[in-house]
């Protein structure tokens, strides 16, 4: 499951928002700092605290999406660095598993709006990725898959059809807030495709 979408500062602080309001959802990081652990998020404030929503390319922010009620863990990852490369660092973390959702917020980098992306594994992909795994560590079978497919559906559709205009661009919904900037050319979509 996919979906990709155009939003400013405004549209995703509303996503956020529902994120807290409206689901089951817990938000960490996708990956923490060179040498820190996973942090998790309690509030939109707080994120809008740490991250700026506004500026930056495609992949500006980047969150796992869990749910502790679909019957999984959130794996916390342990990667291992380079220090030669990362300033010394050693490790970083990442959070992961089957039922882990991914919310990547794009931003305004030279006057261009970035594409934002909500994505997240269906049970017939994860249990064919699983495959590939130890027999001992497969879990995608073991969830809830109807809980999971719920969450997705009303945050998917919260995007495209509560936020989102009519307005598509290369497969993306413009968001309301997005779409009004757009409108008045004070951001534009680069045409990279």
């Amino acid at each position: 499951m996919q979906t990709d979408f155009y939003g400013t500062i405004d549209d995703k602080k509303m996503i956020l928002d529902f994120i807290f309001s409206e689901t089951n959802y817990d938000i960490f990081d996708h990956y923490s700092g060179f040498g820190e652990e996973l942090n998790q998020y309690f509030s939109t404030n707080e994120i809008l605290e740490k991250f700026d929503l506004e500026k930056g390319g495609q992949f500006a922010v980047c969150f796992g999406l869990w749910n502790p009620l679909d019957g999984t863990k959130i794996i916390a990852r342990k990667i291992d660095l380079n220090p030669k490369s990362c300033n010394g660092h050693t490790f970083r973390f990442s959070s992961e598993g089957w039922g882990t959702q991914r919310l990547y917020f794009g931003g305004i980098q030279n006057e261009y709006l970035n594409q934002s992306t909500f994505m997240g594994f269906n049970e017939k992909g994860a249990i064919a990725k699983d495959l590939y795994l130890p027999e001992t560590e497969r879990e995608a079978h073991k969830l809830d898959w109807k809980l999971i497919r719920s969450d997705q559906r009303k945050l998917k559709n919260f995007i495209e059809k509560k936020i989102g205009t009519t307005n598509k661009i290369r497969g993306g919904t413009v968001l309301i807030n997005a779409n009004k900037l757009i409108e008045t050319n004070k951001i534009k979509i680069e045409n990279k495709y």
